[in-house]
């Protein structure tokens, strides 16, 4: 009779708890009717529990406790082993018909970034999967994570589903704590927000996370998986709290912000339901991403000052147009480009790429 001191109880051969109160009554030289008649139970039910056909429930092991001294816990805690060791056989055989799950999914660079421990046996693997994403079993895991139709994707690529998941999955385990999200403050913390971009290199990463979170926002910066293609995403965490995820997929920083305030529109205005996703090549496949790309542009240049961009003609006047707005110069000319009143290679200068370890 061993215990467990805190660790899993895995055993090779599950045991039933008569066998226990077998030995017990062998080394008592005590018959099971003399037992069943000192605990109150008829001796059929004590030969069931000695063959395995009955459990030891609390009633019963507070009888055995009586007879026998030894606690009713320990009766319970043999039940408890030998049920979950039972359950455990016919986990086993379910996680066998999912294994081809550890294909699908990005395993190598799970253990890669630490979310997952690697694992020599496949089963083990998959339960290390399956407790990553914080589900019980593969179809808990396609409802939660793997369903396509949740995510707001690009278009133009065929994103991985599975890496998508991953992805989206390590950016909520990284994400920071904070107060439920106050829609009005987030409203109100817009400008200061906007005005951190014209910081130089990742100095307003730190004042950025600190706004969101004042804001219940969790910001998370998270290097995208391969194949899932994304930009940003949102999604929404217990406690009323909202995650903004952004990849840096393309670094430069004027798709940064705009991809940043673009996620802003979809917790402020777009319910708590969907998970959004903002791939690279997005084509505004719906109202609600259109929606939210007319927020970006509008936060970042409201429209009364975007009227002044076609008359903006030399780097003077693109400075300080900026200033005054107290945003970056690349979000001006990435404007101008999109817009085609420069060419695509008009003021490159002013693009600069983050350089930043992200989050995994």
């Amino acid at each position: 009779m061993s215990q467990t001191h805190g660790l899993p109880y895995n055993p090779v051969e599950q045991i039933p708890p008569g066998e226990t109160l077998l030995e017990w009554l062998e080394k008592s030289d005590m018959s099971q009717a003399e037992f069943a008649k000192r605990s109150g139970l008829t001796p059929k039910h004590i030969n069931q529990v000695v063959k395995g056909g009955a459990s030891i429930s609390p009633e019963v092991a507070i009888a055995f406790e009586r007879v026998t001294s030894i606690g009713a816990q320990f009766w319970t805690q043999l039940e408890a082993n030998y049920q979950t060791a039972l359950q455990r056989q016919v986990e086993e055989q379910e996680l066998e018909r999912d294994l081809h799950l550890l294909q699908v999914f990005p395993i190598a660079e799970l253990v890669k970034r630490k979310a997952i421990a690697p694992k020599s046996s496949k089963i083990e693997q998959l339960r290390e999967l399956l407790r990553f994403f914080g589900v019980a079993n593969a179809a808990a895991l396609e409802r939660v994570w793997a369903q396509p139709t949740l995510f707001r994707k690009s278009k133009a690529f065929d994103a991985d589903d599975a890496a998508l998941a991953s992805w989206l999955r390590l950016a909520e385990v990284g994400a920071p704590k904070t107060r439920p999200f106050d829609a009005a403050l987030c409203r109100a913390s817009l400008d200061q927000m906007r005005r951190l971009s014209a910081l130089p290199a990742m100095d307003w990463w730190e004042p950025l996370q600190a706004l969101c979170a004042d804001v219940g926002i969790a910001a998370v910066i998270l290097k995208e998986f391969r194949g899932c293609r994304v930009n940003g995403a949102t999604r929404w965490l217990p406690g009323d709290r909202a995650l903004i995820a952004l990849s840096f997929r393309h670094l430069r920083n004027d798709i940064f912000w705009f991809t940043f305030f673009h996620e802003v529109c979809h917790v402020l205005r777009h319910g708590k339901k969907e998970t959004f996703i903002e791939g690279a090549g997005q084509v505004n496949p719906d109202q609600l991403e259109s929606e939210a790309d007319a927020f970006a542009a509008k936060t970042l240049i409201p429209p009364h000052r975007a009227v002044e961009l076609e008359s903006i003609n030399t780097v003077e006047q693109l400075v300080d147009f900026a200033d005054d707005l107290g945003i970056a110069p690349a979000i001006v000319v990435g404007r101008m480009q999109h817009e085609k009143l420069i060419p695509y290679k008009q003021w490159q200068e002013f693009f600069e790429r983050y350089e930043f370890v992200a989050n995994g």
